[in-house]
């Protein structure tokens, strides 16, 4: 008899009255049709005809083997049901496919109930037998489209294009990039066809859900304990918010540990008050690059960051991720903190609104904050800090680790296949520049110098916030160095 069901959140942020709260529930496989069949929904849903642009939710799937691991279940494409109005999308002409997007086919908004849809697999895992969990993120598309870069003033900002040594205008990138505009050679469609983003920075919940598919060795090389210590450690790190720990103790090479959120530091894991929907930390490169690999993602560009945050519009001096330069500095005040509902309850009604080093609150809840926690019922863009497109967080919470320019190449390298090393690293390739972007920190290339660090954190100062700053240029770290201000997103 089949075992399906694991109702999984991944990435679930919520606002005050209203919840984005994207989940999966009635998994199921249906040998008759060789589908996998399930109801999925989230709040607040949109298709703008305007900006051609929707969000969308990201969905893949788990299954057990017969050696007792959790294996990537690829898609066939074919059998597919989804209800009128809706489109599934596999994103790329071939296979095996990794994911489906799942979004609204015409304008629209409020929230989305999908009952009964049904994505193909092979023959032979449909009659299989085996544990299935899924998995939702949500995602926004960014639609093609020319965007500017630079602003003129911030750090280590692109400048803009002198025409006859007299006029100076903000620097265009055309779509698709074809050439070697703003000096870089060779940046084939680097950011301007059309790609997803996550929505939020990736939650604890999310993490913790990442860990608990992995096997004992895998487990090693993404926390920082072995799996076999005693429950209740920490498997990152008891500090600046991070609540992730091992809930039951794994044996040796045989058994993984599994792990849990525990926030209000009772023994009880995943409660309400546990934090899991806090933006995570003390993720590093290895990390970032493993989780992006086994979610079918890939990493961002810092272009594609700047026109994720400005859209088409013309660029405004010292601009944040929500299109003005003006920003809160007041210390916020947490209300139902490490809950699914926690809001900044002195948030500013007119001013942009961030995490960073004036504003972060005192003790014990300086750190990251809540996927989200300013997108409330009455926010508007700059209020809530979203961008032009409606991706939130991207000034200040975490640090964004993004691919320079200088080093990728088209998209950025190819999303992953789902699956990883014997180990737990990323077998992606087709990477930046190298062809080995995605690598383990023993075999491959020390990635540092093709990283950047972009929209700040809990603890920078303004300036490290704006789009256009590129100050976290010079930043590097190695493979394995675990900071508690960066966290992960990806694209696909």
């Amino acid at each position: 008899m089949k075992k399906l069901l694991f109702i999984v959140f991944l990435m679930a942020a919520f606002a005050v009255t209203k919840a984005n709260n994207i989940q999966i529930t009635n998994v199921s496989v249906v040998p008759a049709n060789n589908t996998i069949k399930f109801n999925v929904s989230w709040d607040n849903g949109w298709r703008s005809s305007v900006l051609n642009n929707w969000d969308a939710a990201w969905v893949f799937f788990k299954y057990k083997n017969a050696a007792g691991n959790w294996t990537h279940l690829n898609l066939t494409n074919v059998g597919n049901i989804i209800q009128s109005g809706y489109t599934i999308d596999l994103r790329y002409p071939y296979a095996p496919f990794i994911g489906a997007f799942l979004y609204r086919s015409v304008a629209g908004s409020g929230t989305t109930t999908l009952t009964n849809v049904e994505l193909g697999i092979s023959a032979a895992q449909a009659s299989g037998i085996y544990d299935i969990k899924a998995f939702a993120l949500e995602m926004v598309y960014i639609p093609q489209g020319n965007f500017f870069v630079g602003d003129g003033i911030s750090t280590n900002s692109f400048p803009p294009v002198e025409l006859s040594g007299t006029i100076s205008l903000p620097n265009l990138i055309t779509d698709p990039i074809t050439s070697t505009e703003i000096g870089v050679q060779n940046m084939a469609n680097g950011a301007g066809y059309g790609f997803y983003c996550m929505k939020y920075e990736l939650s604890q919940g999310g993490y913790r859900d990442f860990l608990n598919t992995l096997n004992y060795t895998q487990q090693i090389s993404h926390i920082v304990p072995l799996p076999n210590a005693v429950a209740g450690t920490y498997a990152l790190y008891n500090a600046y918010r991070n609540n992730i720990k091992i809930k039951t103790a794994g044996i040796a090479s045989t058994t993984p540990a599994v792990f849990g959120c525990d926030a209000d530091n009772d023994g009880i894991y995943d409660e309400t008050t546990d934090g899991e929907y806090i933006a995570c930390n003390y993720l590093n490169w290895v990390d970032h690059a493993a989780y992006l690999d086994w979610a079918g993602l890939r990493a961002m560009s810092e272009l594609e960051f700047e026109k994720m945050c400005k859209g088409p519009l013309l660029p405004v001096a010292g601009e944040y991720a929500w299109g003005n330069n003006q920003i809160s500095n007041s210390i916020y005040l947490l209300s139902n903190p490490n809950q699914a509902s926690e809001i900044v309850s002195n948030s500013s009604a007119t001013l942009g609104n961030a995490n960073y080093n004036s504003t972060y609150p005192n003790a014990p809840y300086n750190g990251p904050l809540r996927n989200g926690v300013f997108a409330t019922a009455t926010s508007n863009r700059i209020t809530s800090g979203g961008s032009f497109y409606g991706v939130m967080d991207l000034s200040g919470n975490l640090w964004e680790r993004l691919v320079r320019i200088a080093y990728y190449g088209v998209q950025c390298g190819f999303p992953g296949d789902g699956n990883l090393t014997a180990e737990g690293f990323s077998n992606a390739l087709n990477g930046p520049g190298t062809g080995t972007y995605f690598t383990d920190p023993v075999n491959g290339l020390n990635n540092a110098n093709i990283l950047m660090y972009k929209g700040g954190c809990f603890n920078s100062i303004p300036d490290r916030l704006r789009s256009s700053d590129r100050g976290g240029l010079l930043v590097t770290d190695a493979n394995t160095v675990r900071a508690n201000d960066v966290g992960i997103r990806g694209v696909n």
